[in-house]
């Protein structure tokens, strides 16, 4: 052998253990099992702390770090935590690792974007995306980019499709996967819980910050937009038409021309709850003005139909009840104003509030939002002013040389809107001190806040007091009746909840508990009788519907026998 070859195999003989040392190295890190859910949780922890640069930037905008760290830090948890369950619920042993993949570099993509151009993975932005052609997506690539998809996208995957998962029995994986379960929403509540009044400015205030959330907000999006193609599929083809069997039942005496036509104003309330309505025995007196109103019935036990106003307000005036009401086909149906138009009653909604969530649709429409049609406006336009033109409004449908026809004015309040209580009435309604004068309910104190809520109710007493007022000119020759109940309710710092929108389900009775007013004088043909017998009885938004078709003298099937709120003596 030559000193040549000596030499060679002493040298690899001198490598060999070296190179076996990294390979029998890379194949412990590499062959090292890891239990699924252990796995879950780096996964969780690195994206909420590489992904999500953006969302605290914008997080600490509105809160800075000094003044709320506790918050701060209960929104970190509250992410993870988040983060966690949906990892959970998108990851099982036979998927885990493509699912986490498709994540890891969606968030390494979405997370470059938002640092660096503020993008929002909103459906918009998916659908924008998914209709960018080749040349605008070349466009937005740049080396940082490439640099940040290759560390923080890239290069995790490898490690998760390398990695090698734990085998256990099915009944040991399901008992693993439920306690999981259990702590990621436990770890949800404690981050919630103990600011609850921060939370609830922040998610209705400053939603577009959890929007900034990765990748939360794209799988959220996504799952939204494969929803929305899915209810394109079940949306009826044809609108539904209800009542078509209504007709109207000419009243006893009008054979004798003795019968007046109908006048009935209907306010559509905004966030008030029953038990801050002095009528209903409040222990402030928040309605100093309508309890010394005659021929008035407060009701004590009303319900709505839900916790939100686009829930509510199309239910309503459904012809579904509470149980069977569906807001996702809502819109495709006729509703109790659409038959009362095609009755014959002239038919006017005034909205002073965000819209009628679609149900004067197919009526007239007015909108009182704006200085330009609304007369009383300050720092916003006052519920007050939808009453300005009342008479011109009331012969809207009808010609000089017409009868006065039955009419339905509906007022879609602002009424007590939250969370800025402090803006919904002018100061001269500050009765009662002090008030919150932020947004941010965290802010204040559970009384003020209170304060301004009962003052923002003393404003829709004074608005009440003045359509009553309004309609009593009328009474000789128009059956009048004023109907006033809310869309739903509010939470005040009850048990740390704030506002309103929770599932029904599982919402606080504050938040469906609702004020209902009606002032009925005796010339009106109502029996004062089966309103005084109802004050005290379970009503519900179902009563509306049958109760408007009733008044107006108009019969159908579709409401026989349903309960109303008063009857009528003829």
């Amino acid at each position: 052998m030559s000193i040549s070859q000596v030499i060679k195999t002493n040298v690899l003989k001198i490598r060999a253990p070296d190179t076996n040392k990294k390979d029998n190295y890379l194949s412990k890190l590499y062959g090292r099992e890891v239990n699924l859910s252990y796995l879950l949780i780096i996964v969780a922890l690195y994206l909420v702390a590489t992904a999500n640069i953006g969302f605290f930037e914008q997080v600490l905008t509105v809160y800075p770090f000094g003044q709320n760290i506790g918050f701060i830090l209960s929104i970190t948890g509250l992410l993870f935590g988040l983060m966690w369950l949906v990892l959970q619920l998108l990851c099982y042993r036979p998927i885990v690792k493509p699912v986490l993949i498709v994540l890891l570099i969606t968030a390494a993509i979405c997370g470059y974007f938002t640092d660096a151009y503020g993008t929002i993975f909103d459906t918009n932005m998916l659908i924008n995306s998914m209709e960018t052609d080749q040349a605008e997506a070349m466009g937005l690539f740049a080396p940082s980019m490439v640099i940040r998809l290759l560390l923080l996208g890239v290069l995790p995957a490898f490690i998760i499709s390398r990695i090698h998962l734990k085998r256990f029995t099915w009944q040991r994986s399901i008992l693993q996967k439920t306690a999981t379960l259990i702590l990621s929403i436990a770890l949800i509540a404690a981050c919630l819980l103990p600011f609850g009044d921060q939370y609830a400015s922040f998610f209705r205030q400053h939603k577009e910050v959890r929007s900034y959330a990765n990748p939360i907000t794209p799988i959220y999006s996504m799952i939204k937009l494969g929803q929305n193609y899915v209810d394109e599929l079940r949306r009826p083809d044809t609108f539904t038409l209800h009542a078509t069997d209504a007709k109207r039942v000419a009243p006893a005496n009008s054979i004798n021309n003795s019968v007046k036509p109908k006048l009935m104003v209907f306010v559509v309330g905004e966030t008030a709850r029953a038990d801050h309505f002095g009528l209903n025995g409040y222990a402030r007196n928040t309605t100093p003005l309508l309890s010394k109103q005659s021929d008035l019935y407060s009701f004590k036990d009303a319900v709505s139909c839900g916790t939100s106003t686009a829930y509510s307000v199309p239910c309503m005036f459904s012809y579904a009840n509470q149980e069977s009401y569906d807001i996702d086909t809502a819109e495709y149906n006729e509703n109790v104003l659409d038959t009362l138009h095609k009755q014959g009653v002239n038919v006017v909604w005034r909205d002073n509030n965000s819209s009628s969530k679609g149900v004067a649709d197919r009526v007239t429409f007015e909108d009182y939002k704006s200085s330009d049609t609304n007369p009383n406006c300050d720092v916003e336009c006052r519920d007050i002013g939808m009453l300005d033109g009342f008479d011109k409004l009331v012969t809207s449908g009808s010609s000089q040389n017409d009868t006065p026809k039955d009419t339905l004015i509906l007022l879609h309040q602002m009424g007590n809107h939250g969370p800025a209580y402090y803006q919904r009435y002018p100061k001269a309604f500050e009765e009662y001190t002090p008030v919150c004068m932020t947004n941010e309910l965290s802010k204040c104190d559970a009384q003020s806040v209170i304060n301004g809520y009962d003052n923002a109710i003393r404003y829709t007493d004074y608005f009440l007091n003045n359509v009553i007022d309004t309609l009593k000119p009328y009474e000789q020759d128009y059956d009048v009746v004023m109907v006033y109940i809310s869309d739903h309710g509010e939470s005040l710092g009850e048990n740390n909840i704030y506002l309103h929108g929770l599932p029904y389900k599982f919402a606080p009775d504050t938040q469906k508990h609702v004020p209902a007013v009606i002032w009925s004088p005796n010339s009106n043909h109502i029996d004062a009788d089966s309103l005084s017998s109802m004050v005290n009885a379970p009503v519900s938004h179902d009563f509306i519907t049958p109760t408007l078709l009733t008044f107006f003298g108009i019969t159908t099937d579709e409401v026989k026998a349903e309960p109303t709120f008063f009857t009528m003596t003829h």
